[in-house]
């Protein structure tokens, strides 16, 4: 196509496909298996395997490759919406494990051992734990403590570490789930390494996992893998392994000096003060969650407010804002954020009222697993009719991701008075139509 190659120039010639001398991701034997065999002996690995469609497919790989249909998954209900779709690929059967919350600004801090000894007890067939390890927001669990506990019970662990793919890199940082022990770890690269978006890696403590995960890969990921992202991968790793801890160590630096202005500025991010407990062991210090309620505004308000002055935040709640300070934020960048935010004028007197989200009172009753439920007719109800009924679809909204509904859940007053606080009156669901 001769428009196409005019407009785009030499950078066609990178986007490669599987020729002799690339491999193949899908049987890799040459150059993939060689980047992969890298990444693995600087993470510590057994193996490694390179994701090109994002962390949602190492999630999903693990939960098919581990679990059969009735099997039990232990998990938070603020889980990733990709390990909901990994138990209605497998057919497994979720059981979801009590959850310590930060009242204000209404956040998990993640599951205390003694809740998951409970269950463990409760479910002795068990097959697999999932810990987020850390939430979007930072906030790290006391990971070394839960693997320990799921591992005597003959439980294997799969640690969604999608926002600390660059945790263990550095002084200061939290230690990658990796090297506490979990079985399985997915890292989203491309999130805090310099790896291009939707490329991932999958880590595995121990090699005789790898021939189920490896077939569980082939049928989740394209047969069409990107070069581009591999390539990416392979250099996010070079760059962890050889300047990572200076990079990061110098993110570290920052951040904490934006943390010390923030609060003499009388806008205290969220610390580890504030979080560690039962549940949590810490949280990573380079995410500055910012409450807004001094400021008399909500989260979204002063989102706005700092893009329409060229500065994106990552995250904005209701009452609060989160920002990400990584090796590629500058003094002069952070300096202009921090002023930009704290030239905002504080509405006198305003302190609007709380929108904090805040765990379900009781768990809704599973009527089929996740899987049933997705292969069941369907149809779409007001949410006026819906009470009682068996929710079709996943409802979680974000943040802070919370699932308020799973396939297969009969649908309480409650979750359908927050769904119309969410939709509004005239909101609508799927339901299973039995």
């Amino acid at each position: 196509m001769p428009a196409w190659r005019n407009s785009l120039g030499a950078a066609l010639a990178l986007d490669l496909t599987e020729v002799p001398g690339l491999d193949n991701l899908a049987c890799p034997g040459g150059a993939i298996a060689a980047a992969q065999e890298r990444a693995a002996r600087f993470y510590g690995a057994a193996r490694t395997f390179f994701l090109v469609n994002g962390a949602s497919a190492g999630l999903m790989a693990v939960i098919l490759a581990t679990c059969r249909p009735g099997e039990e998954v232990l998990l938070p209900r603020y889980a990733h919406r990709a390990v909901f779709n990994g138990l209605i690929l497998s057919g497994a059967r979720p059981v979801y494990l009590a959850t310590e919350w930060l009242a204000s600004p209404g956040l998990p801090l993640g599951v205390a051992p003694d809740s998951l000894a409970r269950a463990l007890r409760e479910h002795p067939g068990a097959r697999l734990l999932l810990l987020v390890h850390p939430t979007y927001e930072g906030i790290v669990p006391r990971s070394e403590e839960l693997i320990a506990l799921a591992h005597a019970h003959g439980v294997a662990v799969l640690a969604d570490a999608a926002h600390g793919a660059h945790f263990g890199l550095a002084p200061g940082l939290p230690p990658s789930p990796l090297d506490l022990g979990a079985d399985f770890v997915v890292q989203s690269s491309h999130k805090t390494l310099a790896a291009l978006t939707q490329a991932a890696m999958l880590h595995l403590r121990e090699e005789a996992a790898a021939t189920g995960v490896a077939a569980a890969l082939n049928l989740l990921q394209t047969t069409s893998p990107s070069y581009l992202l591999m390539a990416s991968l392979d250099t996010a790793r070079l760059l962890a392994e050889e300047q990572g801890r200076q990079d990061w160590g110098l993110a570290v630096a920052r951040a904490t000096a934006a943390r010390a202005g923030l609060a003499r500025a009388g806008l205290p991010p969220l610390s580890a003060a504030d979080v560690t407990g039962p549940a949590a062991s810490g949280l990573d210090v380079t995410r500055l969650l910012l409450p807004t309620a001094p400021l008399g505004r909500r989260g979204t308000e002063v989102a706005a407010a700092l893009r329409r002055s060229g500065h994106e935040v990552e995250l904005a709640g209701a009452d609060y804002i989160l920002v990400i300070i990584t090796p590629g934020d500058g003094e002069e960048k952070i300096e202009a954020l921090l002023a930009a935010l704290l030239a905002l004028p504080r509405a006198a007197g305003r302190q609007p009222a709380a929108l904090t989200p805040a765990p379900l009172a009781g768990m809704p009753e599973a009527a089929l697993t996740p899987r049933e439920a997705w292969l069941a007719p369907r149809r779409e109800l007001p949410l006026g009719e819906a009470a009682g009924k068996i929710a079709a679809e996943l409802i979680a909204p974000c943040p802070p991701g919370l699932a308020l509904a799973v396939p297969g859940e009969v649908l309480t007053p409650e979750v359908l008075r927050r769904l119309r606080d969410l939709r509004g009156p005239a909101g609508r669901v799927l339901v299973v139509d039995a």
